[in-house]
């Protein structure tokens, strides 16, 4: 189906065309991040851009500036002031700049929604209250505060520095688009807000945003205060330890650090990393204009990473609770809408739904029904009910089970079916996604970015969670749910997945490879599989498997049979491992 002009179209019709594309390139620069030292002399901080008097007195600019202007220099000393309160930022009649680089974008998104937002001051950062989705009043976009940095600098006649990263998403859309905001602020009043839009993760759409808002700083001491800093200390105790891309080099002499990030384009690269012996290696958040001040915070577009990390996840999580044979449950016990559906349900299972092969579709070509103007409809659709009937309406082709044919609206149905299961073992109003943040996420120290998902457009926005996309990932979510796929489900003496389908999942078991998509391809329980035969010419002795998540812009998670995970998150659609691979299998032998 060619892709309409509408934003929505764009980025949703072609949620997981799982492309091979296979190009090499040199990868992304890896990330900087910023740190403040505390120095006495802060006159050898001489800021050029958005300065005290830009900031305070307004100035023209026909782009955005370098991200190092948004970032605390290392010769920033602490803030002088505490910020707590909310800030509101003016949007209405602003005149937001914006230059499109790839697409359209239609008016609608051509104003930025209204911001609102409370923050307290810890330790020099700047913590937002609400962490998830924020669904406002704005036609087009939502949007996703996370923590920023605040600072002192000599040349800011007395005032404090702040920054922190936002990321816009589109209304009823995975889509995300990077941005960071500065202002200058003392105790009771704020400068005009700086904001500029500089990195996206969707394939058919770049664009540069950007200038100057009116803002107004609402100090008080909020009564959740101490919560959000008690909080946000633990979420940074509780990261990943992480290092520099360019460490790997250093920990483990001998690899080629060029292979990680290779084969991605390097302007359409978000992030990457690499997940061994404990540490997650990150490299990327290059932007337009230079490094992104919030590697840390920057979110990227799920798409169908989603089937695995979530839907995937809940089933295993549900057999690990209530037996495996929650797996073999009938899809039309638990989701009474197939009745009047035009293929038939009778003896497909949530197993058979996770594996893409209910035996209702039209087409057996690889992406036939994904592309095609059924599935256009279907992501467009609202409210649940809308949506749920263009889910339903494939007719039967097949028994269950025996062809591979990848829709989307097939997760959609499972996510709903284990919904209505989940709430006949547990109250009548559990939420599968919320199941899957309480049991899951929140042990494994998940940070609160990750807690929300994308909802049909019931009860503003706050219906159905849709299941197939709509997370919004940070390398250090990447980093935990991996090590728990590679640890069999386990975690801190809790077994939290079902190992049996785990293993499934992972290729880990020789009798259950899931459905048949090609020669040495496999699909199951939502993960993608790929045979390596033995290669002397690789150095590879034996057979092995390699499981990923994938999703539509060019996200690869891969799980690598030695217990290491490479992952990137981009937008042009390229699909590769094998560099990475081959230098995982230099550090720990995928044969031993």
């Amino acid at each position: 189906m060619r892709p309409s002009k509408s934003i929505l179209s764009l980025i949703l019709i072609f949620l997981l065309l799982s492309g091979c594309a296979r190009v090499e390139i040199t990868p992304t620069p890896p990330a900087k991040t910023p740190t403040m030292t505390p120095v006495k002399n802060m006159e050898k901080v001489e800021r050029t851009l958005l300065t005290h008097d830009d900031l305070m007195n307004g100035f023209e600019s026909d782009s955005p500036v370098a991200e190092s202007a948004l970032t605390p220099p290392p010769e920033a000393a602490p803030a002088q002031h505490i910020f707590e309160g909310r800030l509101e930022i003016f949007v209405e009649g602003a005149d937001i700049q914006m230059e499109m680089l790839r697409g359209e974008l239609e008016p609608e998104y051509h104003s930025l929604p209204p911001f609102e937002i409370e923050f307290v001051q810890f330790d020099g950062y700047l913590v937002p209250v609400q962490r998830a989705s924020v669904v406002p009043k704005h036609p087009a976009w939502n949007y996703i505060i996370e923590p920023g940095r605040v600072w002192q600098e000599a040349g800011d006649q007395g005032f404090s520095r702040a920054s922190f990263p936002f990321a816009l998403v589109v209304k009823g859309g995975n889509a995300t688009f990077n941005g960071t905001i500065t202002f200058l602020f003392d105790d009771q009043q704020v400068s005009q807000v700086w904001y500029q839009v500089t990195q996206e993760t969707t394939s058919y759409t770049r664009v540069n945003m950007w200038g100057l808002l009116d803002a107004a700083y609402h100090a008080e001491s909020l009564e959740n205060g101490k919560q959000v800093r008690a909080a946000f200390e633990a979420e940074l105790a509780n990261r990943f330890p992480t290092k520099p891309i360019e460490a790997l080099e250093e920990d483990y002499p001998g690899i080629d650090l060029s292979a990680f990030g290779r084969g991605v384009t390097p302007e359409h690269m978000t992030w990457y990393g690499f997940v061994v012996d404990g540490v997650n290696y990150v490299g990327g958040c290059q932007t337009r204009f230079g490094i992104y001040p919030y590697c840390e915070s920057m979110r990227a577009t799920s798409y169908s990473t989603a089937k695995s990390a979530f839907v995937s996840v809940a089933l295993m999580r549900l057999a690990q609770m209530y037996g495996p044979e929650v797996a073999d449950l009938l899809i039309k016990d638990y989701l009474p809408d197939t009745a009047d559906s035009s293929g038939d349900w009778d003896a497909v299972t949530f197993n058979h739904t996770l594996d893409m092969s209910t035996g209702n579709y039209r087409s057996p070509s690889r992406m036939a029904d994904e592309d095609s103007d059924q599935m256009g409809e279907f992501f467009g659709a609202q409210p649940y009910a809308k949506r749920m009937a263009i889910a339903l309406d494939w007719p039967n082709s097949n028994q269950p089970g025996q062809q591979w044919v990848y829709r989307t609206s097939d997760t959609f149905l499972l996510t709903r079916a284990m919904q209505n299961y989940l709430q006949t073992r547990q109250e009548p109003g559990a939420d599968i996604f919320e199941f899957v943040v309480d049991e899951v996420y929140r042990p494994l120290d998940m940070g609160p970015g990750v807690m929300s998902s994308m909802r049909t457009a019931d009860d503003n926005w706050q219906g159905q969670a849709e299941g197939g996309y709509g997370i919004w990932w940070i390398p250090d979510d990447i980093a935990k749910i991996t090590t728990l796929l590679n640890n069999g489900g386990h975690f801190d003496g809790v077994q939290l997945l079902h190992p049996d389908l785990l293993a499934a999942a992972l290729q880990q078991n020789p009798d259950d490879r899931g459905v048949k998509i090609a020669v040495d391809n496999m699909y199951n329980n939502a993960f993608w599989a790929t045979r390596y035969p033995p290669s002397k010419s690789m150095d590879y002795e034996c057979e092995f498997w390699v499981a990923t998540m994938q999703g539509v812009s060019g996200n690869v998670v891969a799980i690598f049979p030695n217990g290491t995970a490479y992952y990137y998150f981009s937008d042009n659609q390229q699909f590769t491992w094998e560099a990475a691979m081959r230098e995982s299998n230099k550090l720990i032998s995928f044969c031993e």
